[in-house]
């Protein structure tokens, strides 16, 4: 076969995979978000689609959901009300139940991979523990999700739930602004964080590359740009481009006070050694061998 013969044979086969085996997207479920939620030892999926049938100015989307005993029964409930096949190619955005543990976020990681694998463009967020109507507001759910990735260049990917066997990290949801951060151990309590502290966490997981969070009792606001390098367990915070902005007639040192709180949120973020959320304990036995002594860890923050 001629080379041009077979690039145009590989073409039709990519696009008959995508397409479902010659059936094309327009006649498919296109499923954009899915989100969990669990009220009285059940569970509740709903499925974000996006409403191929929908007026160009209108909504764009709509909702499937169902209840069941466990998370895939709920899901399969949901997925079983739609008359046409799902495709789970173009789904970006799994929200985990308010409250989840490490255990909840294994056992529905694993579920969205088997439906969505490898899915490189999902991210994955906790849940708020509003009262949400999925019919109401499944799709303002998903375009807040989705312009606070934007907006703190943040993403925590479905496979960063599975990078580590004691423990995981992810970014929760909060309606009013920012994001707080979950950090899930697997033998530990779950501790959920806010403001500088959740962002500081969130850099330290390798999952945003900026903060932008008011500070210093809300009288400034930080934004910097932010990179992450550790040697052993001293940690060097890199703070590009940082702007400070007072929310008032305030004269101080920004700078310092900044140090401040983040040296206080990194001293309370790795006090608990449940889980080695920030890689320390995987960094300084690389470096020293099984068996030594982990040393306190330290924090320097570079302005540069």
């Amino acid at each position: 076969m001629s080379v041009p013969k077979a690039k145009a044979l590989l073409t039709v086969c990519a696009a008959l995979l995508l397409c479902g085996c010659g059936q094309a997207l327009s006649e498919r479920e296109i499923v954009r978000a899915v989100f969990f939620a669990r009220q009285q030892g059940a569970y509740s999926a709903c499925l974000l689609l996006a409403d191929q049938n929908a007026e160009s100015d209108g909504v764009q989307y709509k909702t499937v959901s169902a209840r069941g005993d466990t998370a895939a029964q709920a899901l399969h409930l949901a997925e079983d009300a739609l008359p046409g096949r799902l495709y789970y190619g173009l789904l970006d955005l799994a929200a985990l139940p308010p409250g989840c543990d490490w255990a909840d976020a294994q056992t529905l990681g694993t579920l969205l991979y088997d439906k969505a694998q490898p899915a490189p463009e999902l991210s994955v967020f906790v849940l708020d523990t509003a009262d949400h109507s999925w019919a109401a507001d499944a799709a303002s759910l998903y375009e807040d999700m989705k312009a606070v990735e934007r907006e703190y260049d943040l993403h925590c990917g479905l496979q960063q739930l599975f990078t580590q066997a004691d423990g995981c990290a992810v970014p929760a949801y909060r309606a009013d602004s920012g994001y707080d951060f979950a950090l899930l151990a697997a033998d530990g309590v779950s501790v959920y964080v806010s403001g500088l502290q959740a962002q500081l966490a969130a850099a330290l997981c390798g999952q945003t590359g900026r903060f932008f969070t008011a500070f210093a009792g809300g009288q400034a606001v930080c934004d910097t740009q932010v990179n992450v390098t550790a040697e052993d367990t001293t940690v060097q915070l890199h703070l590009r481009d940082t702007d400070f902005q007072p929310l008032g007639a305030y004269n101080e040192d920004w700078q310092a006070l900044l140090c401040t709180e983040l040296q206080q949120a990194f001293s309370a973020l790795t006090a608990d050694d449940a889980a080695d959320f920030f890689h320390l304990q995987f960094w300084h036995v690389n470096l020293c061998g099984p068996g030594s002594v982990l040393p306190v860890p330290r924090l320097e923050i570079l302005f540069e």
